[in-house]
């Protein structure tokens, strides 16, 4: 879905990087996975299924049959932008979501755990080795930004989890990277991750919450230009993917901060404080 193309200026610090000074124009895409397998045929069911079976995690899900026509769909729409990198999280969908966009391309999948998913158990994937035989677009010489995510400070309710604070730390961090690394400069980068990177999108562009930073549908894709001076230009809003998707389903449903488990007023508390604490 096309909008009307408006200047965002990034949260400081990330705007008054020095390293912005020489830096060329970098267009990044944050894309949703598709519909969720766990979603299509209930999250009861696919618990009691992962509870039987050690080879499946409950937090780890495949796409459903309409995921993956959705990635399908999502490449094709993609393939005319000149992608040059493709970030992708480690887990099952965001994988099976990249790959018909690594075919389309011929550009490899570069897993990290910056773009993972959001609150996540990390011990629970399996390691990025052992998804070669099913991925063999992944590029193994690829160092990752992060190799996993920090788990600790959460209080001992959630031992092994990673804190909602550090994911928008995580969220934070990534923009920086995108903006000032050399890797990324001048590239056109597809980011295949999760909603809750709507964090990201509110990170690059400088909205003034996390809400306001709008939502992500399934397979949408926010295409953000990062600009010399640091001026961020958003181009296309990722709530809205019908102009490519032939099909959508319910259970995927368009998300952001205000669809969250966790209260609203307390997701831009943590925002605000993930911001003062990269500031600090």
């Amino acid at each position: 879905v096309h909008a009307s193309t408006v200047q965002l200026h990034p949260s400081e610090p990330l705007a008054s990087c020095p390293e912005m000074a020489a830096a060329p124009r970098t267009t990044i895409f944050v894309v949703r996975h598709g519909d969720r397998y766990d979603y299509e045929v209930g999250r009861e069911a696919w618990t009691a299924r992962c509870k039987a079976s050690a080879a499946l995690a409950a937090s780890d899900p495949p796409l459903s049959a309409l995921g993956h026509k959705q990635a399908r769909e999502l490449a094709a729409y993609l393939a005319k932008e000149s992608i040059s990198r493709i970030l992708v999280s480690p887990y099952l969908r965001a994988l099976q979501t990249a790959q018909p966009l690594a075919h389309a391309t011929g550009v490899p999948l570069l897993v990290d755990f910056a773009v993972a998913e959001s609150h996540q158990r990390p011990a629970a994937l399996p390691a990025t080795d052992a998804r070669l035989p099913y991925f063999p677009e992944i590029d193994e010489s690829y160092e990752p930004m992060m190799r996993t995510v920090v788990t600790d400070d959460a209080d001992g309710a959630e031992p092994g989890v990673e804190p909602r604070l550090e994911h928008m730390r995580r969220m934070l961090y990534l923009a920086r990277m995108l903006l000032v690394h050399p890797s990324f400069a001048g590239q056109t980068v597809a980011i295949v991750t999760h909603a809750a990177s709507m964090a990201l999108v509110s990170a690059l562009t400088g909205a003034p919450s996390l809400d306001a930073a709008g939502k992500l549908a399934a397979c949408g894709a926010y295409k953000i230009v990062l600009g010399p001076d640091g001026v961020a230009t958003l181009v296309e809003h990722g709530d809205d993917s019908s102009a490519y998707l032939t099909c959508q389903a319910s259970t995927t449903a368009a998300w952001g901060f205000a669809d969250s488990e966790e209260p609203l007023d307390s997701s831009e508390t943590m925002w605000r404080e993930a911001m003062r604490l990269r500031a600090a």
